[in-house]
């Protein structure tokens, strides 16, 4: 159960500090879910939610809503119009500092999410979300933790105000309450740099990396402070670090490759430059696959031999780099492929897309509607039953789901397992009429 105390952090947020959800996502189900949750959760009016569907309007109502004063969670997709928003995640960290950043995602890799972080995301959010983890998603951004999450917010703020002997003191407090705190020490550590006490800013910085061996940003402001002092071996050296823990920043292994250049080591240059590129056509086929995935769609409905042609030419533009966020390509083209009846074709590609998400109960379920289509109903159970194996609710995804689930245990001789998945979906939805349908032919 979601503690109320998130439910009141939102409420404070928007009716207490004049908060305001600036939303930049073309998912329709998502932005519902938004408007729901204010509403129908919290009983917050939904006036306090600006949509937009441009980059143009994003920047004209971020301008309005910062000059009225407004405190902001700037809601975006991390694809939009299929390209990436990372440059304007970063644009918008360096131009208004205050504004929140929650960047919306379906599943991705570890790695990914590091990268998101490190961009300037102060939260990610794979979707879809249920309103009560939204609700908690939303209460951590807008409120640090507890007593030491607002003293770490004051001594950042005094930081930048150039207030360093007074963020010195913050931090030193913080320690008190919470010795060898990675965010305490990265306070005192900016306070002594701005102070010109470099030996002790990277002592603090030093420790923080210690103490938080998954924490970027003191590797980062070490690098930094190397790199202002001029130690151009010590600055390649955390940046490399940087980079086995966030290895997608095309621009960090540029940065690297020209500091083996400056140092007379051409052949590690090369070999950082040569990682950079392959990074950056990765990206590059990455956006190939987006538009040939988005013509696809478009064509699915009414020509879907042609939405097959360019469902391939998406994972092609893969091939070799291949991940979690592909397996909705390959579901597209299974699905594309049943609807021409090449369900054997079909059951080649879910095979593909298991090697790569062997716990998806999707992949398993559309594995056995294929099977069920091609009238292989043993086939079908088997893998219908690995699908409820990962998730036993898997019933309760949608009406269709249900009666798919009901029909493939009844062609498979087990009437008593579809009787079951009726009854229950009855029970959640007394009025469901293909259940009652389905049951009265049982």
């Amino acid at each position: 159960m979601k503690p109320k105390v998130y439910d009141e952090d939102v409420r404070e947020f928007v009716q207490q500090q004049r908060g305001a959800f600036l939303v930049l996502s073309h998912d329709a189900l998502f932005n519902k879910n938004l408007r729901s949750t204010l509403q129908r959760h919290l009983h917050i009016k939904d006036d306090c939610v600006f949509n937009v569907v441009n980059h143009e309007q994003m920047h004209r109502e971020l301008r309005l809503l910062t000059g009225q004063g407004r405190r902001i969670v700037f809601f975006v997709e991390r694809e939009i119009n299929g390209k990436y928003s990372h440059d304007l995640v970063q644009f918008i960290k360096n131009q208004f500092q205050d504004v929140l950043i929650i960047i919306l995602t379906g599943e991705v890799a570890r790695e990914i999410l590091i990268y998101l972080h490190e961009i300037g995301a102060n939260n990610v959010i794979t979707k879809p979300i249920s309103p009560d983890i939204l609700i908690e998603k939303i209460a951590f951004t807008v409120k640090p933790r507890g007593q030491i999450g607002e003293m770490i917010d004051a001594g950042k703020r005094l930081n930048e105000a150039g207030a360093y002997a007074e963020a010195a003191e913050m931090a030193a407090k913080i320690l008190e309450i919470k010795p060898g705190s990675p965010a305490a020490l990265l306070v005192l550590g900016d306070s002594y740099k701005g102070q010109g006490m470099m030996d002790d800013a990277l002592a603090a910085y030093t420790e923080a990396s210690r103490n938080g061996k998954l924490f970027l940003d003191p590797l980062k402001k070490i690098a930094e402070l190397h790199k202002l002092t001029g130690n151009v071996r010590e600055e390649t050296r955390h940046l490399e670090r940087l980079d086995k823990r966030s290895p997608l920043n095309v621009d960090r292994k540029i940065a690297i490759g020209d500091n083996y250049m400056s140092l007379g080591e051409r052949d590690k240059a090369v070999e950082v430059f040569d990682d950079a590129i392959k990074l950056a056509t990765r990206e590059a086929m990455a956006q190939v696959g987006r538009v040939t995935r988005t013509i696809a769609e478009h064509c699915i409905g009414s020509a879907p031999d042609i939405s097959e042609k360019y469902l391939r030419q998406s994972i092609e533009a893969k091939k070799g780099m291949l991940d979690k966020s592909d397996i909705e390509t390959f579901n597209r083209l299974g699905i594309t492929l049943r609807k021409q009846g090449k369900w054997e074709q079909a059951i080649e590609e879910y095979r593909k897309a298991i090697k790569i998400a062997p716990t998806d109960a999707g992949l398993f379920y559309n594995m056995a509607m294929a099977y069920s289509e091609g009238r292989q109903y043993q086939d079908a159970y088997n893998f219908l039953d690995k699908a409820l194996r990962i998730n036993p609710e898997l019933w309760s995804t949608s009406d269709t789901v249900c009666v798919n689930i009901a029909s493939v245990f009844l062609r498979s001789a087990r009437k008593d397992q579809a009787m079951e998945i009726l009854q229950k979906a009855l029970s959640a939805n007394p009025g469901f009429e293909r259940a009652k349908a389905l049951l009265r032919e049982m």
